[in-house]
């Protein structure tokens, strides 16, 4: 990506928080986790996918799909073990939730717990954590 687009993103997703807060009457921190925690968010800086060549205003229609899209495919027991994790996660490390939340996403331990639901929530509370940590581990070394 070049230099050029490095830079157009961070305005987008400034534009885009404005317009989500006063589309969901949310305040501009609250738009920002709305952003982040989209699946879409991660293809932003994606070269191949020009999403920043999208008006403000497509750009959320897009979010909006695409967060209608994640949260149909998640079971209710799914997500609430997902939470549960990421809750005692925050407690065990000290840490807050949306600390903990922008952890998850940025290595992709949603996906890793999500996908991995069948067998994880089997697992004690321990075990699951301490997989958490280690995915985490793993990931930051590559």
């Amino acid at each position: 990506m070049g230099i050029y687009e490095e830079n157009i993103v961070p305005i987008k997703i400034s534009r885009l928080a404005e317009y989500v807060a006063s589309r969901k009457h949310i305040a501009l921190f609250d738009a920002l986790v709305y952003i982040y925690s989209n699946p879409l968010y991660q293809e932003l800086y994606d070269e191949r996918t020009k999403w920043w060549y999208l008006s403000t205003e497509a750009l959320y229609d897009e979010f909006e799909m695409r967060r209608k899209i994640a949260g149909k495919s998640v079971s209710n027991p799914a997500f609430e073990f997902f939470t549960y994790t990421l809750e005692k996660f925050a407690i065990r490390e000290k840490i807050g939730g949306l600390q903990a939340l922008a952890l998850f996403k940025e290595y992709g331990v949603d996906n890793f717990l999500l996908n991995n639901y069948d067998l994880l929530h089997t697992q004690g509370t321990e075990y699951v954590l301490d997989e958490v940590k280690e995915f985490i581990e793993r990931r930051k070394r590559k």
